[in-house]
């Protein structure tokens, strides 16, 4: 896993789980010390299957996409691992960094807690052809948005990702080629994970967020940016989670 292209910049990623002393103070228990013997615990468990969920915070009265940037921010992410009898545990991740000067720019550390144990919750019921439809128009409408106010870095982005969508996949401009062996997801579900990174402008320095306009188009900014962040959210969600295909749970 270290060789990843999504952990390149991690010094480790451990998991913990989570407990209380007599006095109520919060304890962590590490219970492995890696991506593959994490997966070996989740095996040895019988566990059937992970799903991945996006839950809105925007909190403070800032909109999760204005915070993307930030550790922490853009909403919260958690994975449930999904076990025999209908129960179900769930995982959140926190990032930290070690140290900013490491040469080899694995300054964080990542660790996921499990944060609660009990029944399943019900699977979204959606089709990824409709989630992908909706990637598709809202990248028409913020490309249109873009070409209009002569963003050209941003406008060839836009191009790009609906690239990955109208070639079904023959193009890929994502930058992680590597979030799923080969032939792990279906085909609808490998476009829609490279389009949603390829459109992803929210983060970082001189991002999407960084831009102002004046009168009605700031309001237009508003709503074609807030339906992308969401499309991408709920793609990556959605094609994620769409390997474990049915499950009796």
């Amino acid at each position: 896993m270290p060789a990843n292209s999504t952990c390149q910049f991690c010094e480790r990623v451990t998991f913990v789980t989570l407990g209380r002393s007599l006095l109520g103070k919060l304890n962590e228990t590490k219970l492995a010390d890696s991506p593959e013997a994490w997966f070996s615990h989740l095996k040895a468990g019988a566990a059937l299957g992970i799903r991945l969920w996006w839950k809105p915070q925007n909190n403070l009265g800032f909109s999760d996409r204005m915070t993307a940037g930030l550790a922490g921010g853009g909403g919260t992410w958690t994975m449930e691992i999904l076990l025999p009898g209908d129960t179900s545990e769930r995982w959140a991740a926190r990032w930290e960094v070690s140290n900013r000067e490491a040469p080899d720019q694995r300054i964080w550390r990542v660790t996921y807690a499990r944060v609660s144990k009990g029944k399943s919750s019900p699977a979204k019921v959606g089709e990824l052809s409709e989630t992908i439809h909706e990637l598709e128009e809202s990248l028409k409408a913020i490309q249109s948005f873009s070409k209009k106010q002569k963003l050209e870095i941003f406008s060839a982005q836009f191009e790009q990702a609906l690239d990955s969508i109208e070639s079904k996949g023959r193009n890929r401009h994502g930058y992680h080629q590597d979030l799923a062996p080969t032939g792990f997801l279906s085909e609808e579900a490998a476009v829609l994970l490279d389009a949603c990174q390829t459109a992803w402008v929210f983060g970082g320095m001189l991002s999407w967020n960084d831009l102002w306009f004046e009168g009605e188009d700031q309001g237009t900014y508003e709503r074609v940016s807030e339906r992308l962040f969401e499309a991408v959210n709920a793609g990556i969600e959605q094609a994620a989670t769409s390997s474990i295909g049915e499950l009796n749970v």
